[in-house]
């Protein structure tokens, strides 16, 4: 049982929501989180600016960027030429906080100046995400906020690498650099995830027999980048993204499965997407529909388990997966492998042509909530990375990463040009590791 870092703090959503819209700011000016020599700053306490950074970043806001821009504005006057330094002292000092090490230990290890600002955001970031935990009222706009005890012990982390070799002592900074030892000790809780899964806001517009609608279908929070993105695509429109289909983020029981595989994105094919999807009678749109509404709830149980859904999608995860089902379980039980196989994409939009996305869109964000559940809660669970490892890595982050990796539970396929789970496909080694771990678990 976790013990807390932070009691109970109360938090209140319309002061993120300034402007009564679905974007979030922080409450405060970005300067009073990260300017310790401002009166703005030195007026909230540790705690509320972490409470309020915790629940911005939960809700996908760009803290890299508003850190960014807050220092830009401020660099111009030369008074503030050691605004960026300041910065990573503040940054810091929250690190050292959260992670219960004596102040300035961090800044003292990792030689500050050498250290890239928006590879700090992203590890107090994640260091943040790890203890955050929020309670809604229902009955008001309030929340209550908590964060859990992760405490590291510097000294055993250090002894674990013989600092007397260069090659070791670099690598011991580059381990404290990531959120590695944080990881490895947290348990985020089932429930809490299913809490903070908007997609299950796009709900009530899944009805009716319609498979291709009139409405956008957007993660609360994306709006803002779906369109920004589409609009600088507008001269090559097979890279747009395609709105007005179900977003799928996941396929199968994300939660429950005992393999992830990680692709890109769903491919967007009119004929079946769109002609073929109108042609449907109601009794299987509404089984499609089904099937959509519980992958975006999470209550999937088996992936590839609607009919109609398999032929909208022309049997290909059928095909690329059965194979697998052979080896593990036979030719009389191949079907079992759907229980256990659920599909993660690293951008739930459809498209023509794979997207070109440079920053991390919230949904992406609350998929590396839910990557982060399985690392730490759920720790029977191996992930295949078919397509686009780079990507990947850098939505997970190089903790989570070298976390799953470390633990012999991240796969990387030998062929990214094809997805079909054979041995010839994703590896020999690869192949074996994951029947085994199939017929095991």
């Amino acid at each position: 049982m976790l013990n807390n870092l932070i009691e109970k703090r109360k938090i209140f959503e319309r002061t993120f929501h300034p402007y009564g819209d679905d974007i979030i700011t922080l409450p405060h000016r970005t300067r009073a989180y990260i300017d310790s020599s401002s009166d703005e700053f030195s007026h909230l306490t540790i705690e509320d600016k972490l409470c309020n950074l915790g629940f911005a970043v939960t809700r996908g806001i760009n803290l890299y960027a508003e850190i960014k821009r807050d220092i830009s504005e401020h660099t111009k006057d030369v008074q503030y030429r050691n605004y960026e330094d300041d910065t990573k002292k503040s940054l810091f000092s929250y690190i050292d906080y959260l992670r219960e090490t004596e102040n300035l230990l961090t800044e003292t290890l990792l030689e500050q100046k050498d250290i890239d600002l928006m590879q700090l955001v992203n590890l107090l970031i994640e260091e943040i995400l790890l203890r955050y935990n929020e309670y809604p009222d229902i009955n008001s706009n309030e929340y209550t906020v908590i964060f859990r005890s992760i405490p590291l012990d510097y000294t055993a982390i250090i002894n674990r690498f013989n600092i007397k070799s260069s090659v070791e002592k670099q690598s011991c900074y580059n381990y404290l650099l990531t959120s590695q030892e944080s990881i490895s000790k947290a348990a985020i809780n089932k429930d809490y995830v299913l809490y903070l899964n908007r997609w299950k806001e796009l709900l009530p517009k899944l009805s009716g027999y319609d498979l291709y609608f009139a409405d956008d279908l957007v993660f609360p929070g994306d709006e803002e980048y779906v369109y920004a993105y589409n609009e600088r695509q507008k001269d090559n429109p097979t890279r747009q993204l395609v709105l007005c289909v179900p977003p799928e983020p996941w396929s199968g029981n994300i939660l429950n499965s005992k393999l992830v595989i990680l692709s890109l994105n769903p491919g967007y094919i009119e004929h079946l997407n769109k002609n073929l999807a109108n042609m449907f009678k109601p009794q299987m749109a509404e089984e499609i529909m089904e099937d959509k509404r519980k992958v975006l709830s999470m209550e999937g149980t088996k992936f590839d388990y609607y009919e109609p859904t398999r032929i909208l999608g022309d049997y290909y995860w059928r095909k690329k997966i059965l194979p697998l089902g052979r080896a593990v379980y036979g030719e009389q039980e191949k079907e079992n492998i759907f229980n256990y196989v659920s599909l993660c994409q690293y951008f739930a939009y459809t498209s023509l042509v794979s997207p070109a996305i440079k920053n991390l869109f919230p949904s992406q964000k609350f998929t590396k909530m839910v990557l982060l559940y399985l690392a730490t809660s759920a720790k029977e669970v191996k992930f295949l990375v078919m397509r686009h490892e780079a990507q990947w890595k850098t939505l997970m982050g190089e903790g989570l990463w070298n976390y799953l990796y470390d633990n012999n539970r991240l796969l990387v396929s030998k062929n990214y040009a094809n997805q079909s789970l054979t041995e010839k496909n994703i590896g020999i080694e690869n192949y074996r590791i994951i029947v085994e771990h199939l017929r095991n678990n």
